[in-house]
């Protein structure tokens, strides 16, 4: 797959603006940097991705939470969802022509935004 995004990059010569990247454990790192996320919808990695403003393209999501993850996400015009018979090239292309879509679904990520959330948790389990 990273070889598919790599070849897609470059055939839409985007390599000035975009990093395909394999494993890594600096993920809080990227994200700061990062304008878009290609990722499987678990709990943890949406949450990340919205509290980071990043939309995100979704693949292969687990049946359960990550298929509802996959589909709020989507409703929300905040993820792209690419399912089995979706041509990925063409929705990563569209996604590099079109920086107002991009845009677009990252101004729509600020919805989910919560800022202060662990001071906000620990002053509501404090009243209790």
């Amino acid at each position: 797959m990273k070889e598919a995004f790599e070849q897609l990059v470059q055939e839409n010569n985007a390599q000035s603006r975009v990093r395909v990247l394999g494993f890594t454990d600096k993920v809080p790192e990227l994200m700061y940097i990062a304008s878009l996320v290609v990722t499987k919808p678990g709990g943890l990695t949406t949450t990340e991705s919205l509290a980071s403003r990043l939309p995100m393209v979704i693949i292969n999501p687990i049946p359960g939470q990550e298929e509802e993850n996959a589909e709020f996400l989507v409703s929300n015009e905040v993820g792209i969802w690419i399912k089995k018979d979706d041509k990925p090239e063409e929705i990563i292309a569209n996604l590099f022509a079109s920086s107002d879509t991009l845009e677009k679904m990252k101004k729509n990520t600020a919805k989910f935004t919560k800022q202060y959330s662990t001071k906000t948790i620990c002053e509501i389990l404090l009243q209790n």
